[in-house]
């Protein structure tokens, strides 16, 4: 029987990717996407066009006339990364310390709705999301990377970190729902995490739904060797 003292716990890759802000794809992926939206077939408002103003397609198929993506899949989900010297990330679905060290780490939490569509070969998922994002300098503990964790190590001064909330694919105001900027400690943690709730709930309501505007959130890369 093995001693449970000295097995090592074992990082686990994720398959899915979250783009982050800054990601030089971000933008020729939806710029992409828009494009290939607006070949398929104009995008059109029936609520906002006088009848007599549609175009010959619409008035033949006005069910078709908005050519947003449906938005099937709803998912909560909890992503760890490392960034290396040259600031590239790399995902995990379980990350520990051996694959963290000496390196910048950090949990992207994602609530959100979304269809997997296929971009230059690649699933990719497309919808509206609300993140929790924390990243820091460095991580020590002998324990999965998680935001309390690295609000627990910066709360020490073990690190330096930054945490947000960013919500994409949502042309609606947010307005007092966005917390004030602080400092990442546990109790500021227990702050953001209220006001990541307070903003799902709003994001994701029936009165809401209209003002979803869907935008690449991520990717699904293969297995290693995969062809």
């Amino acid at each position: 029987m093995a001693n449970s003292k000295t097995e090592k716990q074992l990082s686990v890759p994720s398959k899915y990717e979250p783009l982050l802000d800054g990601d030089p794809r971000l933008r020729s992926l939806d710029l992409q996407l828009s494009q290939e939206a607006v070949a398929a077939k104009p995008m059109f408002s029936i609520q906002e066009a006088d009848v007599e103003d549609l175009p010959d397609w619409a008035e033949d198929e006005p069910a078709q006339a908005v050519t947003a993506p449906k938005l099937n899949q709803h998912l909560i989900s909890c992503t760890a990364f490392t960034r290396d010297a040259k600031g590239e990330a790399s995902f995990f679905s379980a990350l520990f310390k051996q694959e963290a060290k000496l390196k910048q780490v950090g949990v992207v939490q994602e609530a959100k709705a979304f269809t997997v569509r296929e971009v230059n070969g690649v699933e990719t998922e497309v919808g509206v999301a609300v993140r929790l994002q924390v990243e820091a300098s460095e991580f020590s503990s002998d324990t999965h990377v998680s935001i309390p964790n690295i609000a627990a190590e910066a709360q020490l001064g073990m690190s330096r970190a930054q945490m947000e909330i960013s919500v994409r694919g949502f042309a609606g105001p947010l307005g007092d729902l966005l917390p004030a900027p602080e400092s990442v400690n546990l109790t500021s943690y227990a702050q953001y995490l209220e006001a990541f709730q307070k903003i799902q709930k709003h994001v994701f309501s029936k009165e809401s739904q209209g003002e979803v505007t869907p935008v690449v959130l991520g990717q699904h890369r293969p297995p290693a060797g995969a062809s």
